[in-house]
């Protein structure tokens, strides 16, 4: 079976929401805002959805989690080091001038401790990828990696929000660089992007 990936930019922030299926097996990625937006696109109620992995805990990919959770009873994974981050959702999205908040889910499992989250008949492998948050992670399927806002389209992420480090953010950028050549990139926010010889020479200058 073929992996399928698709994306909806939702939100204030305009962040992108994945799903990705396998046969009728999906998982949803990063599910941050406009909840009845996301479940019309995805068409969700046709699908056998087995789980919520987030990226990393920023409020604008987390704002619809708790929603698809209670609606369809299903499991959230995260990186135990963004835990912090996700319970201050609210705090931060009032500091970036918002005044609709929502409820922050319960945290199932943490997405360390799954090396491999099965859709359909193929495995979702999760990989740390640090620096935009502590927690960051990237999940990699077939020829696809989802990096969350590790990258944004034709630039490298952000440093300058809760959980950013430099550091960390550059080792993380040199590891997918170095390990997924001819990957399609799918990031936070931005179009999708084919990592080529010509990107990846771009974005070593960036960092």
């Amino acid at each position: 079976m073929e992996v399928e990936i698709k994306y909806h930019t939702v939100g204030k922030w305009r962040e992108n929401s994945y799903l990705i299926k396998v046969g009728n097996d999906a998982w949803l990625v990063d599910p941050g805002d406009e909840f009845e937006k996301l479940e019309a696109f995805f068409k969700v109620d046709d699908l056998s959805l087995k789980g919520i992995v987030n990226t990393h805990a920023h409020f604008d990919h987390v704002g619809a989690v708790n929603q698809f959770k209670e609606k369809y009873l299903i499991p959230f994974f995260i990186h135990s080091k963004d835990k912090q981050i996700l319970r201050q959702a609210n705090l931060y999205k009032k500091l970036a001038g918002s005044t609709l908040f929502f409820v922050i889910p319960v945290i199932d499992e943490y997405v360390e401790n799954v090396k491999n989250l099965l859709v359909g008949n193929k495995n979702i492998k999760v990989h740390y990828t640090p620096g935009h948050t502590n927690g960051s992670v990237s999940f990699e399927i077939d020829k696809c990696l989802i990096t969350g806002d590790l990258f944004f389209y034709d630039k490298i992420g952000r440093v300058d929000l809760p959980g950013g480090n430099i550091k960390l953010l550059k080792e993380s950028i040199l590891y997918v660089l170095q390990n997924f050549e001819g990957f399609i990139i799918y990031p936070g926010h931005g179009e999708p992007f084919l990592l080529d010889k010509e990107v990846i020479s771009t974005l070593k200058k960036m960092i």
